[in-house]
Protein backbone atom coordinates (compact mmCIF):
# COMPACT_ATOMS: atom_id res chain seq x y z
CA UNK A 1 0.00 0.00 0.00
CA UNK A 2 2.90 2.28 1.07
CA UNK A 3 4.45 1.70 -2.58
CA UNK A 4 1.18 2.37 -3.86
CA UNK A 5 0.73 6.10 -2.30
CA UNK A 6 4.49 6.72 -2.98
CA UNK A 7 3.81 5.99 -6.53
CA UNK A 8 1.02 8.30 -6.88
CA UNK A 9 2.58 11.10 -5.55
CA UNK A 10 5.20 11.01 -7.63
CA UNK A 11 3.47 11.04 -11.04
CA UNK A 12 1.34 14.25 -8.93
CA UNK A 13 5.33 16.07 -8.06
CA UNK A 14 6.95 15.16 -11.57
CA UNK A 15 3.64 16.23 -13.64
CA UNK A 16 3.62 19.54 -11.62
CA UNK A 17 7.03 20.05 -12.06
CA UNK A 18 5.72 19.41 -16.10
CA UNK A 19 2.87 22.32 -15.80
CA UNK A 20 5.49 25.14 -14.18
CA UNK A 21 8.14 24.55 -16.32
CA UNK A 22 5.95 24.26 -19.41
CA UNK A 23 3.73 27.71 -18.56
CA UNK A 24 7.39 29.34 -17.18
CA UNK A 25 10.31 28.70 -19.11
CA UNK A 26 12.00 31.02 -17.24
CA UNK A 27 11.97 29.13 -13.73
CA UNK A 28 12.27 25.26 -15.32
CA UNK A 29 15.14 25.21 -13.57
CA UNK A 30 14.15 25.67 -10.38
CA UNK A 31 10.73 24.17 -10.42
CA UNK A 32 12.70 20.77 -11.44
CA UNK A 33 15.05 20.84 -8.83
CA UNK A 34 12.33 22.07 -6.39
CA UNK A 35 10.31 18.91 -7.04
CA UNK A 36 13.37 17.06 -7.12
CA UNK A 37 14.21 17.88 -3.16
CA UNK A 38 10.13 17.46 -2.71
CA UNK A 39 10.45 13.60 -4.33
CA UNK A 40 14.30 13.29 -2.09
CA UNK A 41 12.86 13.81 1.00
CA UNK A 42 9.06 12.07 0.13
CA UNK A 43 11.21 8.66 -0.60
CA UNK A 44 13.87 9.25 2.31
CA UNK A 45 10.73 9.28 4.96
CA UNK A 46 9.30 5.94 5.93
CA UNK A 47 5.69 6.94 5.70
CA UNK A 48 3.66 9.46 3.91
CA UNK A 49 3.80 12.83 5.49
CA UNK A 50 1.00 13.93 8.06
CA UNK A 51 0.57 17.58 7.62
CA UNK A 52 -0.02 20.14 10.51
CA UNK A 53 -2.78 19.32 12.79
CA UNK A 54 -4.59 17.03 10.44
CA UNK A 55 -8.12 18.44 9.01
CA UNK A 56 -7.58 21.62 11.10
CA UNK A 57 -5.05 22.54 8.76
CA UNK A 58 -5.89 25.20 5.85
CA UNK A 59 -3.64 22.54 3.34
CA UNK A 60 -6.40 20.09 4.20
CA UNK A 61 -9.27 22.68 3.64
CA UNK A 62 -8.41 22.67 -0.58
CA UNK A 63 -11.54 20.61 -1.22
CA UNK A 64 -11.68 18.97 -4.41
CA UNK A 65 -13.96 20.74 -6.98
CA UNK A 66 -16.61 18.63 -9.28
CA UNK A 67 -14.92 21.05 -12.36
CA UNK A 68 -13.37 20.90 -15.66
CA UNK A 69 -10.12 22.22 -13.98
CA UNK A 70 -10.46 19.76 -11.20
CA UNK A 71 -6.88 17.73 -12.74
CA UNK A 72 -5.44 20.87 -12.16
CA UNK A 73 -7.08 21.62 -8.98
CA UNK A 74 -6.06 18.53 -7.46
CA UNK A 75 -2.51 18.61 -9.18
CA UNK A 76 -2.24 22.23 -7.38
CA UNK A 77 -3.22 20.92 -4.24
CA UNK A 78 -0.91 18.37 -4.13
CA UNK A 79 1.92 20.41 -4.99
CA UNK A 80 1.21 22.86 -2.12
CA UNK A 81 0.48 19.97 0.47
CA UNK A 82 3.73 18.64 0.28
CA UNK A 83 5.86 21.81 -0.17
CA UNK A 84 3.92 24.34 2.33
CA UNK A 85 3.93 27.29 -0.51
CA UNK A 86 2.67 27.53 -4.06
CA UNK A 87 3.99 29.88 -7.08
CA UNK A 88 0.79 31.05 -9.24
CA UNK A 89 2.38 32.79 -12.22
CA UNK A 90 0.49 35.89 -13.82
CA UNK A 91 -1.86 35.84 -11.24
CA UNK A 92 -2.46 40.21 -11.34
CA UNK A 93 -2.40 41.71 -14.62
CA UNK A 94 0.83 44.39 -15.10
CA UNK A 95 -1.85 47.09 -14.76
CA UNK A 96 -3.00 45.97 -11.43
CA UNK A 97 0.73 45.71 -10.21
CA UNK A 98 1.62 49.19 -11.92
CA UNK A 99 -1.24 50.62 -10.13
CA UNK A 100 -0.33 49.70 -6.42
CA UNK A 101 3.31 50.99 -7.34
CA UNK A 102 1.91 53.79 -8.60
CA UNK A 103 -0.12 54.56 -5.48
CA UNK A 104 2.44 53.86 -2.52
CA UNK A 105 4.11 56.34 -4.81
CA UNK A 106 1.80 58.45 -3.72
CA UNK A 107 1.13 57.52 0.57
CA UNK A 108 5.77 57.91 0.19
CA UNK A 109 4.85 61.11 -0.97
CA UNK A 110 2.88 62.57 1.64
CA UNK A 111 4.61 60.74 4.14
CA UNK A 112 4.89 62.32 7.33
CA UNK A 113 6.74 60.35 10.49
CA UNK A 114 8.14 62.89 13.26
CA UNK A 115 11.33 61.74 14.16
CA UNK A 116 11.34 59.55 17.25
CA UNK A 117 8.86 57.18 15.25
CA UNK A 118 11.00 56.30 12.60
CA UNK A 119 12.28 53.09 13.02
CA UNK A 120 14.57 50.68 10.90
CA UNK A 121 13.12 47.38 10.13
CA UNK A 122 14.99 44.32 11.06
CA UNK A 123 14.34 40.85 11.30
CA UNK A 124 17.35 39.91 13.46
CA UNK A 125 16.32 39.01 16.87
CA UNK A 126 18.24 41.56 18.84
CA UNK A 127 17.83 44.12 16.64
CA UNK A 128 13.90 43.80 16.30
CA UNK A 129 13.52 43.93 19.77
CA UNK A 130 15.66 47.41 20.23
CA UNK A 131 13.86 48.79 17.24
CA UNK A 132 10.41 47.42 16.55
CA UNK A 133 10.12 45.71 20.29
CA UNK A 134 10.57 49.06 22.22
CA UNK A 135 8.33 50.92 19.86
CA UNK A 136 4.48 51.66 20.43
CA UNK A 137 4.56 53.31 16.80
CA UNK A 138 4.87 49.66 16.00
CA UNK A 139 3.26 47.80 18.37
CA UNK A 140 0.08 49.98 17.45
CA UNK A 141 0.58 49.62 13.94
CA UNK A 142 -1.70 46.60 13.05
CA UNK A 143 -5.02 49.29 12.09
CA UNK A 144 -2.67 51.98 10.19
CA UNK A 145 -0.59 52.59 7.90
CA UNK A 146 2.64 53.29 9.29
CA UNK A 147 6.60 53.12 8.21
CA UNK A 148 9.79 51.60 8.40
CA UNK A 149 12.69 52.14 7.05
CA UNK A 150 16.21 50.36 6.54
CA UNK A 151 19.01 50.08 8.49
CA UNK A 152 21.35 52.74 8.16
CA UNK A 153 19.62 55.39 6.48
CA UNK A 154 18.73 57.58 9.43
CA UNK A 155 21.11 59.25 12.09
CA UNK A 156 20.84 59.17 16.14
CA UNK A 157 18.36 61.92 16.04
CA UNK A 158 16.37 59.91 12.99
CA UNK A 159 16.87 62.25 10.52
CA UNK A 160 17.29 61.12 7.10
CA UNK A 161 20.76 60.20 5.68
CA UNK A 162 19.61 59.70 2.10
CA UNK A 163 15.94 60.46 0.14
CA UNK A 164 13.12 59.14 2.09
CA UNK A 165 11.67 57.46 -0.87
CA UNK A 166 14.62 55.33 -1.01
CA UNK A 167 14.65 55.06 2.47
CA UNK A 168 11.53 52.48 3.22
CA UNK A 169 11.61 48.95 3.84
CA UNK A 170 8.12 48.51 4.48
CA UNK A 171 4.60 49.99 4.56
CA UNK A 172 2.44 48.17 7.40
CA UNK A 173 0.17 47.12 8.87
CA UNK A 174 -3.74 47.91 7.52
CA UNK A 175 -3.12 49.08 3.94
CA UNK A 176 -5.69 46.37 3.09
CA UNK A 177 -8.38 48.10 5.34
CA UNK A 178 -7.74 52.15 4.70
CA UNK A 179 -6.42 52.03 1.12
CA UNK A 180 -8.59 52.15 -1.73
CA UNK A 181 -6.32 50.81 -4.23
CA UNK A 182 -5.13 47.79 -2.08
CA UNK A 183 -8.17 47.25 -0.44
CA UNK A 184 -9.71 46.54 -3.55
CA UNK A 185 -6.33 43.77 -4.47
CA UNK A 186 -6.95 41.97 -1.61
CA UNK A 187 -10.59 41.68 -1.73
CA UNK A 188 -10.91 41.15 -5.75
CA UNK A 189 -12.79 38.36 -7.11
CA UNK A 190 -10.09 36.43 -8.42
CA UNK A 191 -8.82 36.58 -4.54
CA UNK A 192 -12.39 35.36 -3.08
CA UNK A 193 -12.39 32.68 -5.54
CA UNK A 194 -8.83 31.53 -4.73
CA UNK A 195 -9.88 31.53 -0.92
CA UNK A 196 -12.96 29.27 -2.05
CA UNK A 197 -10.83 27.13 -4.04
CA UNK A 198 -8.91 26.79 -0.57
CA UNK A 199 -12.29 25.71 1.17
CA UNK A 200 -11.89 28.64 3.63
CA UNK A 201 -15.26 29.40 4.73
CA UNK A 202 -14.71 32.52 6.80
CA UNK A 203 -10.93 34.02 6.39
CA UNK A 204 -10.39 37.61 8.29
CA UNK A 205 -7.29 39.34 6.73
CA UNK A 206 -4.93 40.04 9.80
CA UNK A 207 -2.48 42.43 8.34
CA UNK A 208 -1.14 43.98 5.27
CA UNK A 209 2.47 45.20 4.20
CA UNK A 210 4.00 46.68 1.14
CA UNK A 211 7.93 45.82 1.18
CA UNK A 212 10.39 47.54 -0.99
CA UNK A 213 13.74 45.66 -1.18
CA UNK A 214 15.84 49.24 -1.82
CA UNK A 215 18.44 48.41 -4.13
CA UNK A 216 21.33 47.98 -2.74
CA UNK A 217 20.42 48.07 0.54
CA UNK A 218 17.17 46.04 0.90
CA UNK A 219 17.81 43.98 3.75
CA UNK A 220 17.95 40.50 4.28
CA UNK A 221 14.92 38.73 5.95
CA UNK A 222 16.31 35.52 8.36
CA UNK A 223 15.00 32.06 8.08
CA UNK A 224 11.75 32.49 9.68
CA UNK A 225 7.78 31.35 10.03
CA UNK A 226 5.20 33.59 10.06
CA UNK A 227 3.48 31.23 12.44
CA UNK A 228 6.12 32.67 14.99
CA UNK A 229 4.21 36.11 15.16
CA UNK A 230 0.73 35.50 14.22
CA UNK A 231 0.05 32.42 16.05
CA UNK A 232 -3.31 30.74 16.14
CA UNK A 233 -4.77 27.67 18.06
CA UNK A 234 -4.50 25.58 16.28
CA UNK A 235 -1.72 25.77 14.27
CA UNK A 236 -1.73 25.79 10.32
CA UNK A 237 -4.53 28.32 10.44
CA UNK A 238 -2.55 31.20 8.58
CA UNK A 239 -1.92 31.66 5.00
CA UNK A 240 0.26 34.60 3.57
CA UNK A 241 -0.46 35.62 -0.27
CA UNK A 242 2.45 37.34 -1.79
CA UNK A 243 2.33 39.49 -4.99
CA UNK A 244 4.94 40.40 -7.10
CA UNK A 245 4.73 43.68 -8.28
CA UNK A 246 8.12 43.43 -10.43
CA UNK A 247 10.09 40.51 -11.30
CA UNK A 248 11.67 38.97 -8.28
CA UNK A 249 15.38 37.27 -8.94
CA UNK A 250 18.14 35.94 -7.36
CA UNK A 251 19.43 39.34 -7.39
CA UNK A 252 17.59 41.85 -6.09
CA UNK A 253 16.25 38.93 -2.89
CA UNK A 254 13.42 36.78 -4.31
CA UNK A 255 12.33 34.55 -1.68
CA UNK A 256 13.89 30.98 -0.64
CA UNK A 257 11.63 27.97 0.99
CA UNK A 258 12.75 24.67 2.64
CA UNK A 259 10.07 22.47 0.83
CA UNK A 260 8.05 20.48 3.53
CA UNK A 261 9.01 22.73 6.41
CA UNK A 262 5.68 22.99 7.73
CA UNK A 263 5.43 19.83 8.49
CA UNK A 264 7.19 20.05 12.48
CA UNK A 265 5.38 22.49 13.69
CA UNK A 266 7.18 25.78 15.53
CA UNK A 267 10.07 26.61 18.22
CA UNK A 268 9.60 29.85 18.39
CA UNK A 269 6.85 32.57 19.36
CA UNK A 270 7.46 36.69 19.69
CA UNK A 271 4.78 37.90 22.20
CA UNK A 272 3.80 41.17 23.94
CA UNK A 273 5.71 41.47 27.05
CA UNK A 274 4.48 42.34 30.17
CA UNK A 275 3.69 45.93 31.87
CA UNK A 276 6.83 47.08 32.79
CA UNK A 277 9.35 45.14 30.80
CA UNK A 278 12.05 47.04 28.56
CA UNK A 279 10.71 46.16 25.09
CA UNK A 280 7.03 45.88 24.42
CA UNK A 281 7.68 42.41 22.77
CA UNK A 282 9.63 39.41 23.94
CA UNK A 283 11.21 36.24 22.36
CA UNK A 284 10.14 32.62 23.72
CA UNK A 285 11.81 29.64 22.47
CA UNK A 286 14.63 29.69 19.82
CA UNK A 287 15.19 29.42 16.14
CA UNK A 288 16.99 26.40 15.11
CA UNK A 289 19.94 26.58 13.32
CA UNK A 290 19.12 25.63 9.41
CA UNK A 291 21.24 24.41 6.82
CA UNK A 292 21.83 26.63 3.44
CA UNK A 293 21.65 24.06 1.31
CA UNK A 294 18.26 23.07 2.45
CA UNK A 295 16.81 26.50 0.61
CA UNK A 296 15.65 26.39 -2.98
CA UNK A 297 15.29 29.83 -4.52
CA UNK A 298 11.97 31.12 -6.06
CA UNK A 299 12.31 33.48 -8.60
CA UNK A 300 8.83 34.80 -9.86
CA UNK A 301 7.36 37.24 -12.63
CA UNK A 302 5.69 40.31 -12.18
CA UNK A 303 1.82 39.78 -11.57
CA UNK A 304 2.60 36.21 -9.85
CA UNK A 305 1.61 35.25 -6.46
CA UNK A 306 3.17 32.88 -4.13
CA UNK A 307 1.11 31.01 -1.31
CA UNK A 308 2.69 30.93 2.40
CA UNK A 309 1.69 28.39 4.73
CA UNK A 310 2.17 30.06 7.97
CA UNK A 311 4.53 27.09 8.98
CA UNK A 312 6.89 26.95 6.47
CA UNK A 313 10.30 28.36 6.84
CA UNK A 314 11.75 30.98 3.93
CA UNK A 315 13.88 34.01 3.79
CA UNK A 316 14.95 36.57 1.24
CA UNK A 317 18.66 37.52 0.93
CA UNK A 318 19.83 41.35 0.79
CA UNK A 319 18.97 42.94 -2.71
CA UNK A 320 22.48 44.52 -3.71
CA UNK A 321 21.97 44.65 -7.14
CA UNK A 322 20.70 47.87 -9.38
CA UNK A 323 17.12 47.10 -8.81
CA UNK A 324 14.26 46.94 -6.48
CA UNK A 325 11.91 44.01 -5.37
CA UNK A 326 8.27 45.67 -4.59
CA UNK A 327 5.93 43.35 -3.10
CA UNK A 328 1.93 43.51 -1.52
CA UNK A 329 1.51 40.82 0.38
CA UNK A 330 -1.32 40.58 3.19
CA UNK A 331 -2.07 37.02 5.69
CA UNK A 332 -5.27 35.60 5.94
CA UNK A 333 -6.62 33.51 8.64
CA UNK A 334 -9.30 30.81 8.85
CA UNK A 335 -11.51 31.95 11.63
CA UNK A 336 -14.06 28.92 11.69
CA UNK A 337 -13.17 27.00 14.86
CA UNK A 338 -9.66 29.50 15.35
CA UNK A 339 -8.48 31.02 18.30
CA UNK A 340 -6.27 34.27 17.76
CA UNK A 341 -3.32 34.25 20.44
CA UNK A 342 -4.12 36.99 22.60
CA UNK A 343 -0.21 36.85 23.36
CA UNK A 344 0.35 38.29 19.86
CA UNK A 345 1.85 41.76 18.86
CA UNK A 346 -0.70 42.26 16.37
CA UNK A 347 -4.58 42.74 17.58
CA UNK A 348 -7.86 43.37 16.37
CA UNK A 349 -9.55 46.56 17.56
CA UNK A 350 -12.78 48.03 17.79
CA UNK A 351 -11.84 50.53 15.21
CA UNK A 352 -10.53 47.60 12.58
CA UNK A 353 -11.76 44.08 13.56
CA UNK A 354 -10.15 41.57 11.25
CA UNK A 355 -12.52 42.26 8.15
CA UNK A 356 -13.89 38.62 6.13
CA UNK A 357 -11.67 38.49 3.08
CA UNK A 358 -15.69 37.58 1.47
CA UNK A 359 -16.13 41.32 1.49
Amino acid sequence: MQSVILWYLLCCVLRSAGYIAQNNPQSRKTAVYCHAYGLKQLLKSSRVRKVGSGEDDVLNCWKKKKTGNEKYTTSRMTEFREDGFLVLEHFFTAEECDSMRNQIQKIVAEMEVPPHCRTEFSTKEDEQLQAQGSSDYFLTSGDKIRFFFEKGVLDEKGNFLIPKKKSVSKIGHALHAYDPVFKQITHSSKVQELGRKLGLERPVVVQSMYIFKQPGIGGEVTPHQDATFLHTEPLGRVLGFWIALEDATQENGCLWFIPGSHTSGITRRMVRAPSGTSTCVEFVGSEPGYDDSQFIPLPISKGGLILIHGEVVHKSELNSSESSRHVFTFHVMEAKDTSWSKENWLQPTPELPFPSLYT
